[in-house]
């Protein structure tokens, strides 16, 4: 008699000799409680385990995602004939010099934003 894990199952056996088909039909049975791994969950039950993963994980906005253009730094009005010409390319510069600063300034708080989705509580 092979070795069972169960000993209802191996008084089972002995009893129902006399009827070997339903003895081989309990025993499988028995026999399938007493395996180590167990079957494949259903659909739903992966798909329940998916959704709860996917809760689990922080996920940024996707506008955070999303690349960015570049800044449109160039000052496009025309020179001016009023102003002294050294005086006229140092405003522009300034000009430029804050605009690209304040789009340094927005790239960094949006990095801090991503960052900080990304260090969430799960």
């Amino acid at each position: 008699m092979p070795e069972t894990c169960d000993p209802i199952l191996r008084r089972t056996i002995r009893r129902s000799t006399a009827r070997p088909t339903l003895a081989a039909s309990i025993a499988a049975v028995l026999l399938a409680g007493c395996a180590q791994s167990s079957a494949p969950e259903s659909g739903e039950a992966t798909q329940a385990a998916l959704r709860q993963a996917d809760a689990a994980i922080c996920r940024p906005d996707p506008a955070l995602l999303a690349p960015q253009s570049a800044p449109d730094c160039v000052f496009h009005r025309a020179e001016l004939k009023t102003i002294d010409p050294d005086q006229w390319a140092r405003l522009k510069i300034e000009y430029e010099r804050q605009c690209y600063q304040n789009a340094e300034r927005s790239v960094r708080e949006r990095l801090n934003r991503l960052s900080a989705a990304n260090r969430c509580e799960g």
